[in-house]
Order: C-alpha cells, then structure tokens, then sequence
C-alpha cells in the first residue's frame, strides 16, 4: 500500500498531570492538520477523561479526536482516595503516582493489541509522555511505532536528564560542572530534594532511570519547543541521545483558549478591563507546586509594598496540613486583610486556586508574570509578549528560568525553591525592575516581544508555514510511515 493511502492511527498518551495533558491536547490537534485523514485517540484514566473530552469539545476536536479511558484505582498504590492525577495530590505522593502509571500496562497492551486486530492495514503509532516510558515495550510487542513528547523545552529536559544520569551528585560543591556539558554549571540550590538525594538506588532514580532507557530506546523524540526558539538546548538534547532522532514540534499552545465563566475568571478578566495597559502583575506557581507559608507571607506584603496592581493565583502553601493542592484557602495563610485591601483600593485580586491563566496574559492590562518557570506556563508568557520574573520549584524549572534569563534575556530569577528566603523589599524590588518606568523594563518588553514573533512564526496556523506543523508532517515521513 503506498504510504499516501495508509491509515495511521496516532495513539496520544499522556501522564496524568494538567501540566503533560494540555500540551498532548494540542499535539492532538497538530497530527489531525499534518495528516488530517488520520485516526488520533488520547489515552486517558477516570480522572483524565472528562477534562480532555470537554477541552476537545470545546476546540471542535470531539467528532476527530477519539478518548480512551484505562481503569485506574488510586488507592490500590498508597495515594489517597480519588487522586487519579497530580491535581489532588501533595508533591510528596508524586513518585507514588509515577510508579502507579505502570499499573495501566496490561489495559493499554489489550487497547494496542485491539487496534492492530481491528484495521491490520493502519499504521499504529503510540506517542507517549516521558513519564511512561513503559509504553515502548507495550508498541514494540504490537509492532507499533513509537515516540515520547517532552513536555519539557529542550535546554530543560537536557540538563534534567544529564544530572540524573550522574547521580549521585556532588554533595560538597555548591556549584559544579554537569556531565556531558562541561560549559554549563549546577548549583546545588537547583537541585529539588530528591534529586540531591539520590544515590542511584532510590525510588526517584529507578524511576527516572527507566524514563532515560527508554528515551533512547524510542524511534524519536518529539519536543515542546521550536528550533528557533531554543538552538541550543536542543543542540544538548541531540548530543545527550543522539542515537535518536528529534523533532521540534512546538512550542504547543492552544489558539484560542475557552471563554471563562463570568463567575470566576470573567470576573478576573472584567478587573483587568479596567486597568491601564502594561500595568498588573499577573503571579501563579501552576497547578502542582505552590511556595512555602513564610514566603507566601513576604510575597503578600512585597505586593502590597510595590504599589503595583495585581492578580494572584493563589494556593494553599507547600508543607501545611493541606494535602490537596487545590484545598480550601484558610486566611491565616495571608497577612490579615491582604486581600480585602487590594481588593478595596482597586489594586489587585486575589484568585483562590483557580485563574484562566492564558486569558489573563493575553489581556493587554498585563505587564509581567511572576511563575514558577513550568514550560507551559513560560511558553504562554512568552507566546503574548509577557517578561516574566522567575521562581522556579522542582524538577526542570529551575533550568528553564536559566535559559529564559540568560538565553533569551526575557526573565529576572527572584527566588529559587520553596524555601527561599526573599524578603518584601526584594520583591518590591523585582516588581518595580519589570513594571515601573526602567530601562529594565524596556529590554525585557523589547526581547519578550521579540520572543512572541517567533513563537507566533513557529505556530502559524493560517496558512501552514508554521515550523510546528512542518516539523511533525517531516515525523510522519520519517517515523510512522517508514
């Protein structure tokens, strides 16, 4: 059969974080336009299937893109009752959750076993997440091809991947060479606890080290990232496995995000309608990671300090009693009458848990973002023109903030970990460098401005010449029809 009339049938497979689903959904949307006579199917949970159909309803997806959800029992594997994804879970239970992914093995070899029996003709290929690494097997044995997304950027997951392949680490430097990259250097303070822990045969490392074997296992790596976005990062990527190829297939973002409720971030949306252009603050740690009560403590009174506006996404501090990061806010947790003083004075809000988080940077009221440096969330900064001020927490973040302030020059690092001490002058500081009348400001507007262009190039979804699309319609050549 001449590839041009075979049937490929794309099987997405996602971890069950929001951070891992939102940029599969969009990876979805991106194999229907490079092969739009393709079957795609998301794999899904209890806990995943619900969001990914009504966010695919939502874009015009649902009558393409099928979803598939495999039985999951949280409780079977030590996590608490429900807590089929990162949402409801402390960081402490993450590697709980991680080894528990393994368990969906037998349910996903039946749905790949059913496929092949159902169309023999079709060109099977599994795209799974970096975290499920198992998958590989699971297509080998089918006769399937595959692929694992990075959600990552490329500079990120190099670094990440390299410092676990060298644990243990050094326990006496503060700052050391990282292996194969003699030229970039390590600090010990971005390092997550688990990472400088690791002697090679902890949970964490058997867990990652599994994730590296089968990275270069796989028939290729795809990235959330653009050649012209991160040339470097990428660079390292190719040389850390270069026995597989790599496709930059982002940056994976979605065009036009869903309206809000006016109830919740309608409500944030018709504040900032209100507010001079290029003059709040937008800070949010996303949907996982959240900074400790003391520096929750100073960041509130830091925003008071500056005499900036802002909106704050906010969410129970890391190490309380709350073990669901999307728990009930208690007040304690501010300083008193915080937020009913920003919110009287007309100078900032406060968004319990939840902000639509692309609206609001896209909205022209917005003029910074404090983050976490997650990927998703730096890429949706960047992708509306948004200099960020960085406060990385685990895992790749903190070498993501590396890369957007010392390649890019679009982000100032403020803090670092959880346990940072910053104190509400140097916030004030912070703030005031990325929203007052500086020469600050003006270079970061400048290069995030610049770093827009190039993301918007890079996903043109108009007239196809985008590089995103370009590069996955070259993977299809490649990989699922060789």
């Amino acid at each position: 059969m001449a590839a041009a009339e075979r049937r490929p049938h794309v099987v997405l497979f996602p971890f069950m974080a929001q951070g891992h689903l939102a940029p599969f959904r969009c990876l979805a949307e991106l194999a229907r336009r490079a092969r739009p006579g393709a079957r795609v199917t998301v794999v899904a949970t209890p806990g995943t299937a619900g969001p990914l159909l009504a966010s695919l309803a939502a874009d015009g997806l649902g009558g393409d893109v099928g979803v598939h959800a495999l039985p999951f029992d949280p409780a079977g594997h030590g996590l608490p009752a429900g807590a089929g994804t990162t949402a409801g879970i402390g960081s402490h239970h993450l590697i709980n959750l991680f080894a528990a992914s393994e368990s969906l093995r037998p349910a996903f070899r039946h749905l790949v076993a059913g496929l092949r029996a159902a169309d023999p003709g079709a060109d099977v290929h599994v795209m799974a997440d970096m975290f499920l690494g198992w998958t590989l097997d699971v297509a080998r044995e089918a006769g399937a091809s595959h692929s694992v997304l990075l959600t990552t950027g490329g500079y990120g997951a190099a670094v990440y991947f390299s410092l676990w392949r060298s644990v243990p680490l050094p326990a006496d430097d503060d700052a050391f060479p990282l292996p194969p990259f003699p030229d970039v250097t390590v600090r010990r303070s971005q390092l997550t606890d688990h990472l400088a822990a690791a002697d090679g045969k902890d949970a964490w490392s058997t867990f990652v080290s599994k994730q590296i074997a089968a990275l270069a296992r796989t028939d290729a790596l795809l990235v959330n990232t653009a050649e012209s976005l991160e040339p470097k990062g990428l660079a390292m990527l190719r040389q850390l496995f270069d026995a597989v190829p790599i496709y930059p297939v982002g940056p994976l973002l979605r065009a036009t995000p869903p309206a809000p409720g006016a109830e919740s971030g309608g409500a944030i949306l018709a504040w900032l309608d209100k507010q001079p252009p290029g003059s709040v603050l937008y800070v949010s740690f996303g949907s996982q990671y959240t900074i400790g009560a003391s520096q929750m403590m100073e960041l509130a009174a830091g925003l008071e300090r500056s005499a900036h506006r802002f909106v704050w996404g906010i969410r129970p501090p890391a190490g309380s009693d709350c073990d669901d990061v999307n728990g009930e806010f208690r007040p304690e947790w501010l300083p008193e009458g915080f937020a009913e003083r920003a919110e009287a004075g007309g100078r900032g809000l406060v968004a319990r848990c939840w902000a639509p988080q692309a609206e609001i940077l896209a909205h022209a009221a917005t003029g910074a973002f404090l983050t976490h440096c997650g990927w998703n969330s730096a890429l949706e900064g960047l992708g509306s023109g948004v200099p960020l001020l960085g406060w990385p927490l685990s895992a790749e973040q903190f070498y993501n903030a590396t890369v957007l302030a010392e390649e890019m020059g679009v982000c100032v690092e403020v803090a670092r970990g959880a346990r940072a001490a910053l104190s509400a002058e140097e916030l004030a500081a912070a703030v005031e460098a990325v929203l007052g009348n500086t020469v600050e400001r003006a270079g970061m507007r400048r290069r995030a401005a610049e770093m827009r262009e190039v993301i918007a190039a890079a996903r043109e979804t108009g007239g196809g010449n985008g590089s995103s699309l370009k590069v996955m319609e070259k993977f299809f050549a490649d990989v699922v029809y060789c």
